[in-house]
Order: structure tokens, then sequence, then C-alpha cells
């Protein structure tokens, strides 16, 4: 009995810091900031869930446009994000 207990207090302690430590909007801003440098910011889709944090975002490459169909446009790539712990980690798609 107290070996249940213990792995319910485990899991219930993991879900309260998680809930605690969820990073915000800002927080990704700033992430963000660091690693695009000088380049055109992305464009920030972000979801608040309860114990994570989800974000898409957009890079748009405008300075290097492609022509497709006889129309230019500029090349994008997504790259999502789950914010928990404090942290942001990128997924592999």
């Amino acid at each position: 009995m107290k070996f249940r207990r213990s792995i319910l207090l485990f899991i219930v302690g993991v879900i309260l810091v998680a809930y605690f430590t969820k990073p915000s909007k800002d927080r990704f801003m700033e992430t963000v900031r660091q690693t695009a440098g000088n380049g055109q910011p992305p464009v920030i889709e972000y979801q608040d869930k309860f114990l994570y944090a989800a974000v898409t975002a957009t890079y748009v490459d405008i300075s290097n446009p492609i022509r497709e169909n006889n129309r230019v446009v500029a090349p994008a790539r997504k790259e999502t994000y789950i914010g928990v712990f404090g942290r942001y980690w990128k997924q592999n798609q």
C-alpha cells in the first residue's frame, strides 16, 4: 500500500511541477530572438494548454523569393515546440 501511495504522490508532484513551471509566450520570444539573430522574426502561434504550452513558429525567407507557377513566392518552414518544466523543446517532424 505504501508503494502505491508513494507512486501516486510522485505523479501528483510531477503534475504540480509541470503546471507551475510552464513557460510563457514571452519566454519563447526571448528564445527565438537569441537563436534567430538578425533575420526576420517568425510568425508565432501560441497555445496555452493545462500542463504545457504548444508553439508553432513559421519562418518566412523574404530575402530569397522563388518563382512558382508564374508567381513570386517566399519560401517558409514551420517548427513546432513543446514548453514544459521551464523550457521549450523542438519536436522532430
